[in-house]
């Protein structure tokens, strides 16, 4: 059923997590990284997450489609919404 489809897109979403993650824990293993995988709007999830961070980290395209918004609805609102500072990072 319904159940069953949502498990196994968090059980997937979890094992891809890990994969990204797995390296950088590796590199880094002083650093503190809390990982969850949640099943609702992405800027409302990222803002919630931040709740009790001390630094949220976003990121963001390095170079954006020309007519596009240069910051996403995700770092959108982790910029306007989150209760601790939030670094912007571009990627790519």
């Amino acid at each position: 059923g319904e159940s069953d489809v949502a498990q196994d897109t968090m059980e997937q979403a979890r094992r891809e997590l890990d994969e990204v993650l797995r390296p950088w824990r590796e590199k880094f293993p002083r650093v503190r990284v809390v990982d969850e995988v949640r099943l609702e709007s992405p800027a409302q999830a990222v803002v919630q997450a931040a709740t009790d961070s001390d630094l949220l980290m976003v990121g963001r395209r390095k170079h954006p489609p020309a007519l596009g918004p240069r910051l996403g609805p995700v770092v959108q609102a982790a910029v306007h919404h989150a209760d601790c500072p939030v670094a912007v990072v571009p990627h790519e």
